[in-house]
């Protein structure tokens, strides 16, 4: 039995190893997202506080001049005095500063270095094949961590005795990062299965609960504008949403031309597991409430869907977590490394010469 898992052991890290220590690089990389951005494009990042901050509606004007009227998709407003407003167009995100409404830059769709990462972590930089590629691989990172457990089991060796560089070393290594980061991985590699199965387990939970999914849930009519009638400006829409939502901080204002309403989403400091799965939709013509979806008021398949996604990411439990989760991802690409060498090392060794 112990030889028929150490091969099945071997065959897994063959086949998916590879793409294993890809999601494992990528992933560390993704874990520290916001503050590498920021860190990589410092001018796109921060500004300086200077008077009055102006409205969406006049950095919309600024930004619609610029661009020749190209329409406004939606805008990311200021969490903080020191970070520009986003303002999202058909080519791309434009950059402002909410204090002068000078166009600090335009961050153009996945061609970004991180861009580049997130897209190779998700579906291999490709389509539907990379991303099957890489939901069967974190299967088989779940069958590789249990029969690595298993086969760790009887000698339990945690700590490394052999000299470096060689072989008691490498199995030492390998034992040692294998049994460590044995729960964390154990969990980055059951969400990440949750999420690249992410249709299927949403119908088998709707199944269990015995209801379709609820999205949003109408509250008023949609009105029809009068002649002459104007819209509502983004900031009253605003307005209306920190009204219905005392505390919550807008991060985002889709505009009625996509979809035929203002559709602010909001985010609660305190709760990270759904903080940002609220949104208001308003009717841009007399500012009426015509649909919400609240975190509070999320199904059991969307809470259990939100709370897989914040331990994937390591968001759960703030900085610590996403420490954590940083670090296993990088241990990944070096217990691959490892056990490559043990089996090199074995395979040269029972060599005939």
């Amino acid at each position: 039995m112990r030889r028929l898992v150490l091969n099945i052991h071997l065959v897994i890290a063959l086949i998916a190893g590879a793409f294993l220590v890809l999601l494992g690089a990528t992933g560390s990389i993704i874990a520290f997202e916001p503050e590498l951005d920021r860190l990589l494009h410092p001018e796109l990042s921060y500004v300086t506080p200077t008077g009055r901050v102006l409205s969406l509606g006049e950095i919309g004007d600024a930004i619609s001049r610029a661009y020749g009227g190209e329409p406004i998709v939606a805008f990311l407003p200021s969490a903080s005095p020191h970070v520009p407003t986003e303002v999202i167009l058909p080519r791309g995100i434009v950059v402002a500063n909410p204090y002068t409404g000078e166009i600090l830059g335009v961050r153009t769709r996945g061609q970004t270095f991180l861009g580049f990462v997130r897209a190779l972590h998700v579906r291999l930089a490709g389509g539907d094949a990379g991303r099957n590629i890489l939901r069967w691989s974190a299967v088989a990172m779940l069958f590789s961590l249990a029969s690595g457990f298993y086969l760790w089991w009887p000698p339990k060796r945690v700590r490394i005795r052999g000299p470096w560089g060689s072989g008691r070393f490498w199995f030492d290594l390998h034992n040692a990062i294998g049994i460590l980061s044995f729960l964390p991985l154990l969990a980055l590699g059951g969400t990440g299965i949750v999420l690249g199965f992410e249709d299927q387990v949403a119908l088998l939970l709707d199944k269990q609960a015995g209801s379709g999914p609820i999205h949003l849930i109408p509250t008023f009519p949609r009105s029809e504008p009068e002649p002459g009638a104007n819209q509502i400006t983004p900031d009253q829409a605003i307005a209306i949403a920190r009204a219905q939502l005392p505390g919550a901080v807008p991060y985002r204002v889709q505009m009625p031309r996509y979809g035929g309403v203002y559709i602010v989403a909001l985010t609660f400091s305190d709760n990270r597991i759904a903080s940002e799965r609220n949104s208001i939709s308003i009717d841009p013509w007399n500012g009426k409430i015509i649909s919400t979806s609240l975190s509070a008021e999320l199904t059991t398949r969307d809470w259990f869907m939100a709370a897989n996604e914040a331990i994937h990411t390591g968001t759960i439990l703030g900085a610590p977590s996403r420490i954590i989760a940083a670090l296993v991802s990088i241990l990944l690409p070096v217990q691959a490394v490892s056990g490559l060498i043990i089996w090199l090392r074995r395979a040269r060794v029972g060599r005939p010469s």
